[in-house]
């Protein structure tokens, strides 16, 4: 099977190292704005590089291609791999812009092109036993902790192309909540900004705090911060609290699911790579042409954006945002 990757950076490589494990795949084409970043990893993958999609596309007519350029370039490329008729594989979020994200679901639902988004964390085994786990409680509470650094990648320090960190970053645990919970009915946020006058590209929200309803009643809550150091999550990870009836459900981001209640405390832990299991099946619903195994798809992921870009709205208006 030939595949091409647009966007040779950060999640691109990502992709790439998982591709190259996968038997019977070949990379045949890498394209990026950037020459040299196209040429580097083509010549690490033994691909050709390209700075023009559509020309990647007509000469290497691709079974699949992986779009991980940055996020406001996300509908320009769905739309190329539309015309083509190409099983895209879309790394998040799907846009920056509602509408614009709106116009594209609506174009790939009616296409029957095979796709995926990258929400990789729905695929482990560590969060099907928290599914299973929160499947019978009675839950009062979601809480979830994203504490992070200024992004070293250019474009994502910008907020008008990446969409800001609960729209690229902390949108893994908002898709989780609607994943485990139930979808959200109402949004409210406020933020901080301007801790860091000295970083001329960033324009992100230092920190912001997000209370979040869910349409069975469930209440939640997001804290976020770009204002520290990556080594901080050695001992503040990016979790997800579920408090339940007596029963208190932790998730620590990929690894383990902790269960305390009076009964005592039980531990489950988790070595899988999402990012290899959803390229894995991706590729294999590309084959086969059941994309039953999909457990993300453009539709699900316009969901969350919806809820991700509430926040960034009302940290604007100082409004409670409610969703359809």
């Amino acid at each position: 099977m030939n595949v091409c990757i647009i966007g040779a950076g950060r999640m691109g490589k990502a992709h790439a190292g998982r591709l190259a494990r996968i038997e019977g795949v070949r990379i045949a084409g890498v394209c990026d704005v950037v020459p040299e970043n196209a040429r580097a990893l083509a010549e690490a993958t033994g691909a050709r590089a390209y700075t023009d999609p559509e020309e990647m596309f007509g000469r290497e007519r691709p079974d699949a291609v992986w779009i991980c350029s940055p996020a406001n370039r996300h509908s320009e490329h769905v739309r190329l791999s539309l015309k083509y008729k190409v099983p895209f594989f879309l790394e998040k979020p799907v846009a920056v812009d509602l509408e614009e994200a709106r116009a594209v679901r609506d174009e790939v639902a009616g296409s029957g092109v095979v796709h995926s988004v990258g929400y990789m964390s729905r695929y482990l085994d560590v969060v099907e036993k928290l599914r299973e786990l929160l499947g019978d409680q009675t839950l009062a509470m979601v809480h979830i902790r994203v504490f992070w650094t200024i992004p070293v990648v250019d474009s994502i320090k910008s907020k008008e192309t990446a969409g800001g960190q609960v729209v690229d970053q902390a949108t893994h645990f908002v898709d989780l909540a609607r994943y485990l919970v139930d979808e959200i009915g109402t949004v409210y946020s406020r933020r901080i900004r301007g801790l860091f006058p000295e970083e001329p590209l960033y324009t992100g929200d230092d920190a912001s705090a997000t209370v979040f309803t869910f349409r069975n009643g469930v209440v939640g809550n997001l804290i976020c911060t770009y204002a520290l150091f990556p080594e901080i999550t050695e001992e503040y990870p990016f979790q997800m609290l579920f408090v339940c009836k007596r029963r208190l459900v932790e998730y620590t981001a990929g690894r383990k699911v902790r269960v305390v209640s009076p009964e005592g405390t039980q531990e489950f832990t988790s070595s899988q790579d999402g990012f290899e299991i959803e390229d894995r099946t991706f590729l294999e619903a590309v084959r086969t042409g059941d994309a039953s195994g999909i457990r993300s798809d453009y539709e699900d992921a316009f969901r969350t954006l919806e809820v991700t870009l509430a926040a960034n709205r009302s940290m604007e208006t100082g409004e409670v945002v409610e969703l359809r």
